[in-house]
């Protein structure tokens, strides 16, 4: 077995992620649908970490939530630990998550984001004091609605290239 073996997918898909997450929807269409922008990379790392907890690991969320920084221009260092948490709790209870079902991993999800962004909006807030508000539900409820659909498109591709 080729330790490297698909490894060029995990860090496409996270790619990916990072292009969807900073990508600015045409002017035609209506403002508010900016807002309904699910949390894609946590989305792609919570389901790496899940699937495969050998291949990525805390120092590769770490990695990565430094880049989603610097996309963000968020403080340094948040985007890190958020995705370093979410990977560590993936990593934690894997054999059970993937035990659930799809809606039972909905569940898990929207926790997760939801958490994630109450974090981000209270470092935030502290921060470059823009306040509190509901926004924090709208990321982790349209990421729930999408994780069956990224589950599966993610599945799909680690299936046909055989990622071990």
């Amino acid at each position: 077995m080729n330790p490297t073996q698909g490894g060029w997918l995990i860090l496409v898909t996270i790619g990916v992620a990072m292009v969807l997450a900073i990508m600015h929807l045409p002017e035609s269409w209506p403002q508010w649908l900016g807002w309904i922008r699910p949390a894609w990379i946590p989305l792609v790392i919570f389901y790496w970490v899940m699937e495969l907890p050998h291949r990525l690991g805390l120092t590769s969320a770490w990695i990565v939530g430094l880049c989603v920084d610097v996309l963000y221009a968020d403080p340094l260092g948040l985007n890190g630990f958020l995705l370093a948490a979410i990977t560590y709790f993936a990593w934690r209870f894997y054999e059970r998550l993937r035990m659930y079902s799809v809606a039972q991993q909905c569940s898990v999800v929207f926790l997760l984001i939801m958490a994630s962004e109450s974090v981000r909006m209270m470092v935030q807030d502290l921060v470059w004091d823009r306040g509190w508000t509901w926004a924090v539900i709208i990321p982790a409820l349209t990421s729930t609605l999408l994780w069956p659909f990224v589950y599966l498109v993610l599945h799909r591709l680690q299936v046909q290239v055989r990622v071990e």
